[in-house]
This record gives structure tokens, C-alpha cells and sequence, in this order.
């Protein structure tokens, strides 16, 4: 065991060395942002903070993209808790969770790129490649997108407590960015994404060597009770985080959420992704279109 240590401590070192002594000059030139939809960013200034604090913001998308991903989500069959055989469209969430005998927590979309043209190009977009290539420092391979609602669900305070208690991160072996882009307005009462401050850089030992989820306690006294930052925003409102950054998404209290992140890493990891084939997909709703107009009026972002 104490041999594993020391290994898995060797690389993180050599890893967190070969980091800072690359140049950019080893990554491919900046890729021109003529194409993209952000505005106004300053690459640069966004990858120091990201290196800083392990995330950043300020990559807030067009109300027009907002409005694109929000309909299509209207429009296409989302799938309860993930499974591909429990698709419905999101006017029938309620009829849905009445009959079915599990609580739907998470609605999911597959194959977001090849049916939403908005998504499409946010996976391309030049200013994300450009800020994933400088700060992984290799050309950025896309790993995947996901879109997904989190909808309330009757439970205990036992279990919310839990839920909103435990911090994660991911393999300190792998070199991903995330981008998460939120497509409707996100409060404390609509499961934020909260991150911990420069925790990507900074971890315990036993951190490094057992990976599973951390209490708030512990996050707090050893990173500060300052430092955990609860991410809220608008809908458009857009944050790059690394994935060795300890994060967790508190559960809905009372509003759901919906939001999309694309992937960049290093290399491929073959991680999630949201491709399946159509034929393994089974929807148990129609999409009613007096009630879809109806949702659109209503809910226009």
C-alpha cells in the first residue's frame, strides 16, 4: 500500500511540475474568435483565474443561444434518471412522476449535438478550444455534452442534508474542463453548482488517495468556509471549472434547473457522453403542442 502511495504521489507531483514548465509555445496557435458566440472575453485573464481558483466565470451566452437549447428541450423527449427506455417530454413531468413509482430527480437528453445546431456549435465554439488548449496545454479533445434537468423530489430531511453535505472531485489522473452553461435562472432554491476554492491545487493526502466524497466539514475547516462558492446566475450564466476542483450540486428545494455542459480533456478518456442510438430510446409521451405553446409563452427565458 505504501508502495501505491508513493507512486500515485510521484505522478501528482511530476504532473503539477510538468504543468508549470510547458510553454504555450509547445500548444498550437490561439485559434481566432471570429466565429464565436462569446463577446468581450479575455482569454488570458479568464485562464489565470482559472488557475488560481480552479473555476471561472463570465462565459455568459446570447439570450438567442439561451432561447435555442431551452426550446429544444421543449421539444425533444428528455429521460427520467437517466434511463433510455423513460423518456417523456418535460410538459409531462408531473403525469409522468405520478405514475411512475420512483421519484424522476434528473431528466437527460442523448444525442444533444447531432439534433440541437446551438449545442453544436458551443462544442466548437474557438474561444472554449482556445482556453481548453492553453490551460490543459494540449490540443483539446471533446469528451462529450450533457444537458439534464434536476427536478425537485419529495424527500426527508435526512436525505437532503446528506445530499447537500458531500463534496466530490474527480481523478486527480485525468486533465478536464468543463463548461457549464445554466438555461434557466439558478438560485440557492435550484441546485447551484458549488465549488471549493483553489482546491484543485491544494489537496490532502488523503484526498489524493481515497477517492469518495468529502463532508462540508471537513471541505470547510481544511479550504475555508470562504472559499466554498455557490455559483448562481441568470439564465445564460456560463463558468469553466477544472474537474480536480472539489464541487458538489446542492439538491432542488423548490425550483428545478436546467443546464448544459460540454467537455474538453487532454486526451480521450472516453467518458460520459450523451451519444446512444435513437433505436435503444423508448418514449412513454407525446409532446402535446397546445401545451408546448403554452410552456414556450409562459416560460420564455
Amino acid at each position: 500500500m505504501r508502495e501505491v502511495c508513493k507512486l500515485k504521489a510521484g505522478r501528482f507531483i511530476f504532473r503539477s511540475y510538468s504543468r508549470s514548465s510547458r510553454s504555450f509555445s509547445e500548444i498550437s496557435k490561439p485559434i481566432t474568435a471570429n466565429s464565436s458566440v462569446f463577446e468581450n472575453i479575455n482569454v488570458d485573464e479568464r485562464i489565470c483565474y482559472l488557475k488560481k481558483d480552479g473555476f471561472a466565470l463570465g462565459f455568459n451566452l446570447p439570450q438567442a443561444i439561451v432561447q435555442e437549447i431551452y426550446e429544444f428541450a421543449l421539444d425533444n423527449p428528455c429521460y427520467g434518471n437517466r434511463k433510455p427506455n423513460l423518456g417523456f417530454y418535460y410538459a409531462d413531468k408531473l403525469k409522468v412522476q405520478a405514475n411512475y413509482k420512483k421519484s424522476i430527480a434528473v431528466g437527460s437528453y442523448y444525442n444533444t449535438a447531432s439534433l440541437c445546431p446551438a449545442i453544436k456549435k458551443l462544442e466548437s465554439d474557438p474561444i472554449l478550444l482556445e482556453i481548453a488548449a492553453k490551460y490543459l496545454e494540449a490540443t483539446p479533445v471533446h469528451q462529450g455534452n450533457q444537458l439534464w434537468w434536476s427536478f425537485p423530489v419529495d424527500s426527508t430531511i435526512y436525505e437532503r442534508r446528506r445530499a447537500a453535505q458531500v463534496f466530490y472531485t474527480d481523478s486527480d489522473e485525468a486533465r478536464i474542463l468543463k463548461f457549464f452553461f445554466y438555461l434557466t435562472d439558478v438560485d440557492l432554491c435550484s441546485s447551484p453548482r458549488v465549488c471549493v476554492r483553489g482546491s484543485h491545487l491544494k489537496k490532502k493526502l488523503s484526498h489524493l488517495f481515497l477517492r469518495k466524497g468529502r463532508s462540508h466539514q471537513e471541505i470547510a475547516e481544511y479550504y475555508g468556509y470562504e472559499n466554498i462558492v455557490p455559483l448562481c446566475g441568470k439564465a445564460g450564466f456560463g463558468f469553466v471549472e477544472d474537474s480536480n476542483c472539489f464541487y458538489k450540486a446542492t439538491p432542488p428545494g423548490s425550483k428545478e434547473r436546467l443546464v448544459l455542459q460540454i467537455e474538453f480533456a487532454d486526451k480521450d478518456y472516453k467518458r460520459q457522453n450523451d451519444l446512444i442510438d435513437a433505436s435503444q430510446l423508448e418514449c412513454i409521451s407525446k409532446l402535446d403542442e397546445t401545451t408546448h405553446d403554452k410552456q414556450v409563452h409562459h416560460e420564455t427565458v
